[in-house]
């Protein structure tokens, strides 16, 4: 049987780099000859729009209505890696009242466990339903922030918030879009300080190229920053320890 890891980059708030770095934990996975899943559960379609899957039939809504549907097949590659999405709806907010635990069950019944190596939830960047169905189906659940204090202060709340859930997950946080030059003075120190062990010990850097990833997720990345990313990925999967950059 497939152990299957269910991932969700999340925040309570929006711009901290949730959908990039779900696409790029999805292709560095698939890369890697992973079997992923990508279940796009945000109204504003961000992770569906970048494999060109947006305005679908077989959507997240109808999942987490109760009903079965067979994701979209984005790409495979030599390594026996693949990426399948269902893709969101822009309706995908009017499940306001569905319980928290729908997506956990809808995944046992699917089988979609045991097909797919890697589940990669991307939620909105709201405390909502749909969120919280990401929070309770995932088993590893990484808060995405930046060295901002308006960031450092929204990722104290929604750490709180999922504090009081209950969560079987393993909670993690990373620290993305990180330049020394820009980075808020001291700001490091108050993260280690406020987070402690679940802080990764590993920053997303400021990479202008990966930003395309969301334009175009099979842009040409220099080796150089590949190799860097690939060690930041391995740092959320927990493969490998990494120093900080």
């Amino acid at each position: 049987m497939v152990l299957t890891f269910l991932f969700t980059f999340t925040n309570g708030k929006g711009g901290t780099g949730k959908t990039t770095l779900n696409v790029l934990l999805s292709e560095t996975l698939c890369k890697r000859g992973k079997k992923v899943l990508g279940i796009d559960l945000d109204f504003n379609s961000c992770f569906s729009a970048v494999y060109h899957f947006e305005l679908k039939d077989e959507t997240s809504k109808l999942f987490l209505s109760g009903k079965m549907v067979t994701p979209y097949h984005v790409k495979d590659n030599a390594s026996g890696g693949l990426i399948d999405i269902i893709p969101s709806d822009l309706d995908m907010n009017m499940l306001s009242n569905v319980m928290d635990t729908q997506l956990k069950i809808m995944l046992k019944k699917s089988g979609f466990l045991e097909q797919y190596d890697y589940i990669i939830l991307d939620p909105p960047g709201t405390w909502n339903a749909q969120n919280r169905n990401a929070v309770f189906a995932a088993n590893k659940i990484v808060i995405s922030t930046t060295f901002s204090s308006l960031d450092f202060n929204a990722t104290i709340k929604y750490f709180d918030q999922l504090s009081n859930c209950m969560l079987d997950a393993d909670v993690m946080v990373i620290c993305n879009k990180s330049n020394s030059r820009q980075n808020l003075d001291g700001i490091q120190d108050m993260y280690r300080a406020q987070f402690g062990e679940y802080l990764i010990n590993a920053q997303i850097p400021d990479i202008k190229s990966m930003k395309k990833l969301v334009d175009n997720p099979d842009y040409p990345l220099h080796p150089s920053v590949l190799k860097r990313l690939d060690k930041y990925v391995s740092a959320v999967i927990g493969r490998v320890e990494v120093e900080n950059a």
